[in-house]
């Protein structure tokens, strides 16, 4: 069996879950730092992760199992049929730090991207069943709609595929509901309870693939979530949200601290970097001024801005 996330940190959790107790004992030893209390904490929680993970059921595979395709497909062009130039634009815009990490970032993503394409036709060809993790983003939409429009040569009939949705909630056993955004936010000793694949059938296959098809052949800017549907946007698709955060700020304030207000009311729908460019983008219009700029080594958005006629 294959597994397939979209995001690297769907990438380590799920590694860290196959890996077995010990290693979702190892989320517990991070962070344990800060003095004597701290590195008790995380012993402790260590303890618990190690626990937790061996009364779970077991998950079948190996870390090697795990395919990872980071191409945040939501946003920019789509029009290539290989991952390639255009795609390494959009990641290292996303990136939001300076051009050398920008493009470093971007090319790591596209390599590991490559590789697990490489190994996804070369393993479904042979038979073993893929199994993607999908979360409610956009990011997960357009990456399932891909992955079945490139595993479209096999032949659905031929392929064994499923698909693993993330529940909305989940509950706890202290009586209180959990809600994820994505796979990448689960803790490692949680995937297996979590597990209740469905089985992707060849006219299923078949009708992600031409969704995926109708949506290259749109090339919008942008790729939404919308009342459940995946569908094309405008690249100011969510500008109006940007805008009320805005006005609920002091007239100068931090762009990250907006940012994060901005993640908090669309959970799923933008990363960081994505908000940063529209932020950039009222710059642009003089909606926004800079104030101050960041320091060497920290992302573009970690500035002060002011407001201008918002």
């Amino acid at each position: 069996m294959v597994h397939v996330v979209f995001s690297t940190s769907a990438r380590g959790s799920l590694r860290m879950a196959l890996a077995g107790a010990g290693g979702a004992a190892a989320v517990g030893a991070i962070g344990g730092t800060g003095g004597p209390l701290g590195r008790l904490a995380a012993k402790r929680e260590a303890a618990r992760s190690k626990r937790e993970t061996a009364e779970a059921p077991p998950l079948e595979g190996t870390p090697a199992d795990v395919l990872c395709l980071p191409l945040a497909l939501s946003v920019g062009d789509i029009s290539e049929a290989e991952p390639g130039g255009r795609r390494k634009g959009v990641l290292a815009g996303l990136w939001a730090m300076g051009p050398f990490e920008n493009e470093e970032f971007a090319d790591k993503m596209l390599t590991e991207a490559r590789r697990a394409l490489e190994a996804l036709d070369r393993r479904a060809g042979a038979g073993e069943t893929v199994r993607v993790w999908q979360g409610p983003g956009a990011d997960d939409a357009c990456g399932l709609r891909f992955l079945a429009h490139r595993l479209r040569p096999l032949g659905f009939d031929k392929l064994r595929a499923e698909r693993v949705p993330l529940p909305e909630f989940w509950p706890r056993p202290d009586g209180t509901a959990v809600r994820c955004d994505g796979w990448g936010e689960v803790e490692p000793r949680h995937w297996a309870a979590l597990a209740d694949p469905e089985p992707l059938a060849a006219p299923v296959l078949n009708a992600l693939a031409q969704e995926w098809a109708a949506l290259r052949a749109e090339n919008a800017p942008l790729r939404a979530v919308v009342n459940g549907r995946l569908m094309s946007a405008a690249e100011n698709f969510y500008d109006g949200f940007v805008l009320e955060v805005l006005r609920a700020q002091p007239e100068q304030f931090r762009e990250a601290e907006a940012i994060g207000r901005l993640l908090g009311s669309l959970r799923t729908g933008v990363s960081d970097g994505f908000a940063a460019m529209r932020l950039e983008a009222l710059v642009r219009k003089g909606l926004l001024e800079v104030v101050s700029g960041p320091q060497p080594g920290r992302p573009v958005y970690d500035r002060v801005l002011r407001k201008k006629g918002i």
